[in-house]
This record gives C-alpha cells, structure tokens and sequence, in this order.
C-alpha cells in the first residue's frame, strides 16, 4: 500500500517541487495539501496520513509549536523544509519532534531517503497485538511515603509473572529519586536519562528496546529513572509522550510509578493514563491531600479513569477506618492494601519483591487482588523467586556506582 502523505507548504514553489520529487518516490500518496494550521490539524485527525510534510514558514514563528502538536498528539512523523541552511531553526524542529529537517536545495537527494527510513520505522512500529491495545496504569500518591512505588512495583511483578512474557513493562518516572531498581535489585547501566541524551527528535520501538531492563524473575521490562536528581532535566515532557505512546503499542499492561510533585512530566502520564490509581493512607494528612488531588483529577479526567487505593489499611493508630475514608472522599476503595512492615522491609533490603517472597500472605494477596482488577481476570499468585544473591550494602553501592 502506498505510503500516505499529508503536505502543509507555504508557496507554490515548495508544491512544485515536492509534486516533481515525489513523482520519482514509489509508493507514495499525497492524500491532501493544506495551507493553513486549522486545516492541518482538522486534515490529520481526520485524514490520518502516515508522513506530514511541512514548510518552516508554514505559520511563520509558531510553526514549531504546531509541528510538536502534530507529532504529540498524533504520533505521526514530521519531515520539515527549510528555505537555507539554518542549523539553529533546524535544532529547534528537532526539539518539537521532528523526524527529519531538509533545506530546499537537498530535497530532490533526500526526501526519498527521509521517506524510506519513514517507511520503515512504521513497518518496524507497528502493533504487536493490534487486537488488544495495551492499558497504561498511573499510580499518583499524593504524600510521600504512602508507599506508592511499592504496590506500583509489586502490582507490575505479578502481572509479569502470571501474563506472557515480554506483556508488562514498568516505568519510573520519579525522575529525581526513582526507588524501583533498588526495589527489583537491579543495577541499571541504561536509564531514562541515557535515552534523553541519545534521543534525537524520533523514537521507535527497537530503539527503545534497548534502554529497557528485565527483572530476570518475572520477565517484567523496566524503565529505570535516572540514578542521580541533576539528570533529571534531560528528560522532557516529550519524550516521556513518545515513550508512553510506544509502551502502550507494544506491552498489555505499562505500569508508570509518579512522584508527589505534579510536574510536566508527571501530568503527561496522567494524560496517557487509562487508569490512574490514587494511593493513599490512614492518615490525616494523607486523606487531606488526597481530598485536594481527587477534587483536581476528577475536574481533569473522566471519573470511571480514577480508583482510590488504601495501603497500610489495617494501622488504625489514628482512629480512621476505611469506611470514614470513603465517606469523607466520596469515593469507593478498590483495593485495601494491609501492613505488613517486617515483608515489606525484607522485600526492600533483599530486592525481591513480597509478590515472589510470600505470595500467601496478606498482603500480597491483596497485590494479586488489585492486578485482577487491572486485566479483569483472576490472579492468584506469582512464581516464588530464590533469594537475593547481594545484600543489602553490596546492592547499594552497585547501585550508587551505575553509570550514566
């Protein structure tokens, strides 16, 4: 099938030319030319062309902003055409996504080699369940400590180890104090931060492959965050777009573990989200900005999108109940999450998850419970993992010592 374009040009010197180059391309389509940016974007929503390709001076100065919109949004690539030899505006369509940027005079030489690598990142992206689309699932805590990254990673754990392989993928995006690889006892020499330094405006999947880790007990795909605060900045609200579009194209289920801070980064996940699970804790204060995060959710998503988790549900120390808590937030809890301290600290220090440890006791009981609700089928238990072959001091050192 012929590959779908969609042109977005300024003059008709650009339309000239590119008709006359891609004239010479086979398998190529120019399925609309638009000529202002309503038109563009009302074009590839309802169009869906494969390739876009757009002048610089389309818009004149806004038109990087509506490249990264086209690219976000739709996911689709972006070719630009300078009129000279610009590197600054070429970088600049680079940081907004662009696939590829292309002066005037090079066109006729490389627009069919910019179309060609097109073609086959499409062919290289595409589905691997196109029957069954993947579900992205945020878990949100609304005060540190609730223990948000903990169900988060023993919920990924045990969806791993009960759904086929290569199904489930967790991404850290606390991108300064990220805990899952000392959770998983992994030692990440790829990261979030390695990925933003290599990423150069596009991302396909068998790029992305590589910056994945696997937690060799339960063939769980992980995406570290970065090992140290100053990296996080490399990371942008973009890339984490991309990634998540990617992750949901290509796993059943991506899980994404959020810091209290309601950064970009942050409320990109919560966009992407299908679900995003709210954690929350037998505390005053955890309650209270629970009440405040739940009141701006539910303003921002649909409310069947948001579930109310309670950990620790079984401390009472001050005189709260789960019931009180529904009442007071309005809001069922779909799962309670009970205390267990001295599994949950074993789990932390040994690097292997309670889900795998003690998959009868309570509290992973109630995990197994919450990853039914998430596939909607039952999960029982996970495969027993054998233990921890570094202690705790080794691991963190190791750790301490990854590499950027």
């Amino acid at each position: 099938m012929p590959l779908h374009i969609l042109l977005a040009l300024s003059n008709e010197h650009e339309r000239a030319m590119l008709e006359q180059v891609l004239a010479t391309v086979a398998d190529t389509a120019v399925i609309a030319t638009v000529t202002d940016a309503d038109t563009l974007k009302t074009a590839v929503a309802e169009r869906r062309p494969e390739l876009v390709i757009v002048s610089s001076q389309f818009v004149g100065e806004t038109t990087p902003a509506l490249v990264e919109q086209v690219v976000t949004q739709h996911a689709v690539p972006v070719i630009v055409l300078l009129p000279g030899d610009d590197l600054a505006l070429a970088r600049q369509f680079l940081r907004a996504g662009a696939t590829d940027v292309l002066p005037l005079l090079l066109v006729p030489d490389e627009l069919p080699v910019s179309i060609q690598t097109v073609r086959q990142r499409i062919r290289q992206s595409a589905p691997a369940r196109p029957n069954q689309p993947g579900r992205i699932v945020v878990f949100y805590g609304p005060k540190g400590g609730v223990g948000t990254s903990l169900v988060a990673t023993n919920l990924a754990v045990a969806l791993a180890a009960h759904l086929p392989a290569e199904s489930v993928c967790l991404m850290d995006l606390d991108l300064q104090f990220g805990a899952i690889p000392i959770l998983l006892n992994l030692q990440p020499k790829v990261t979030l931060a390695t990925l933003a330094q290599r990423f150069q405006g596009e991302l396909d999947f068998e790029f992305l492959r590589a910056f994945l880790l696997t937690h060799p007990d339960s063939n769980l795909r992980v995406l570290a965050a970065p090992s140290r605060p100053d990296l996080a900045e490399l990371v942008t609200t973009f890339l984490v777009e991309r990634t998540l579009q990617l992750l949901k194209t290509h796993f059943s289920v991506t899980i994404v573990d959020t810091p209290t801070m309601l950064q970009d980064t942050t409320l990109a996940a919560l966009d992407a989200a299908d679900y995003i699970f709210v954690v929350t804790a037998l505390d005053l204060l955890a309650i209270r900005n629970t009440e405040l995060v739940l009141s701006m959710f539910q303003k921002l998503y649909p409310s069947d999108r948001i579930r109310l988790v309670l950990n620790r549900s079984n401390v009472h120390f001050g005189g709260l109940t789960p019931a009180q808590v529904e009442e007071h937030l309005r809001m069922p809890i779909v799962a309670q999450v009970p205390s267990d301290g001295q599994l949950a600290v074993t789990s932390i220090n040994e690097g292997v998850p309670f889900v795998l440890q003690a998959p009868n006791a309570p509290i992973s009981q109630s995990i197994f419970h919450l990853a039914s609700l998430v596939v909607g089928q039952p999960i029982q238990s996970a495969k027993r993992a054998s233990p921890a072959p570094n202690n705790l001091l080794k691991r963190l050192v190791n750790y301490l010592l990854g590499e950027e």
